[in-house]
């Protein structure tokens, strides 16, 4: 990545240009008159990939919000949106978000080990599957919850006791922090947003504080992120860390060795894909707090910021990949990866864009973050 000065860094005209080509990119993803309806890409999308529904429309949601699209859009069309999300959610068991068409996807084609162990164990659901589950609820809630609404049921699928949530925290595999943080975050914002529905108050905050407890026994003094074990190598402990710098946003919480962190963060530029370049920058804002960047953060994220327009499109949005829509979801094959941006992309792209804006340009920030 090539390091500029923090005013170079945001080319006023190209994020000018920026709030007219997304919305007009996302006016040619929607499907028809279906409010809440796009597709994965415009051109490359597979048969499961442009049946599926409830991630694009999150992705696309979480652009308009960002972009100040929400606001402007008629009540009407704002409440049909909710609506339409607020369908995936099923009515019976844990009151899960499903996307029928990937769920299904990933039954058939199941690996003939695991339909064996399935078979065997006469197990309806495999822990990947109950994952993607989980993340999908996850962020179905998240995405609701921001613009204001809530889901029609009240999901129960996480463990709601002090003893159970210290134990499910304690069980997870924290020398792979990426997997471990994102699934901890999910299980943060199930406490904050589902269990005031059915604990008192006070129960509510019993389980925050178990979690705040346990990322702070997390908390590694040297590096300021979020592991046990032998350390794992810098990406991983980035993306890591920003997993854990989400739950404790939704704590209320900041991060625990921040000035630690920023200095891990800064040591090597992220990989050039979408999830990487949020994640290092994101790190960075938690981190900032609102204070004034020094020289090495506006370095690195001019650097960021290049290797975010080296993602951008002709047709008006960003790629996953550099020059590559995005071609999988959570193992279902949604895109044939053709040269052409992709919904997840252009959401995770200009998310970091409103980070950067936010850190080096705050009066003129005309975009805002999205709480994941």
């Amino acid at each position: 990545m090539t390091a500029l000065t923090g005013s170079a860094a945001l080319d006023a005209d190209w994020l000018r240009q920026l709030g007219e080509s997304i919305p007009a990119y996302l006016g040619r993803l929607r499907v028809g008159d279906h409010v809440g309806r796009y597709l994965p890409c415009e051109r490359g999308a597979t048969q499961v990939g442009r049946e599926m529904a409830l991630g694009w429309s999150c992705f696309a949601l979480k652009l308009h919000w960002m972009m100040g699209l929400w606001e402007a859009m008629p009540r009407m069309e704002q409440t049909g949106w909710i609506q339409f999300l607020q369908s995936f959610q099923k009515s019976d068991g844990e009151n899960s978000f499903v996307d029928p068409p990937e769920v299904a996807f990933l039954d058939t084609y199941v690996p003939w080990r695991e339909r064996l162990r399935r078979w065997f164990k006469r197990s309806q659901t495999t822990k990947s599957a109950h994952a993607i589950t989980l993340a999908e609820t996850k962020q179905a809630i998240a995405t609701i919850c921001e613009v204001g609404a809530q889901p029609l049921r009240v999901f129960s699928g996480f463990p709601s006791t002090p003893e159970s949530v210290k134990q499910w925290l304690e069980s997870q595999d924290w020398s792979k922090p990426w997997g471990a943080g994102g699934q901890s975050a999910g299980l943060v914002v199930f406490i904050k947003t589902q269990a005031p529905k059915f604990l008192a108050e006070r129960d509510v905050e019993e389980l925050l504080k178990v979690c705040r407890d346990f990322y702070a026994s997390l908390a590694d003094a040297e590096t300021g992120t979020y592991f046990r074990g032998r350390r794992p190598e810098h990406g991983e402990l980035i993306n890591g860390a920003m997993k854990v710098l989400m739950a404790l946003d939704w704590l209320g919480e900041p991060p625990h060795y921040a000035e630690q962190l920023m200095a891990t963060t800064l040591r090597q530029p992220p990989s050039p894909r979408g999830c990487h370049l949020v994640d290092a920058v994101y790190v960075l804002h938690q981190c900032l707090a609102g204070r004034e960047p020094g020289n090495a953060i506006r370095e690195f994220s001019a650097g960021v910021f290049e290797e975010i327009r080296a993602h951008a499109n002709a047709d008006g949005g960003f790629s996953f990949h550099r020059g590559k829509a995005q071609p999988v979801y959570y193992g279902v094959p949604i895109s044939r990866g053709l040269p052409e941006s992709d919904i997840q992309g252009t959401c995770l792209l200009v998310w970091a864009l409103a980070l950067i804006w936010r850190m080096l340009s705050p009066e003129t920030a005309a975009w805002k973050p999205m709480k994941p």
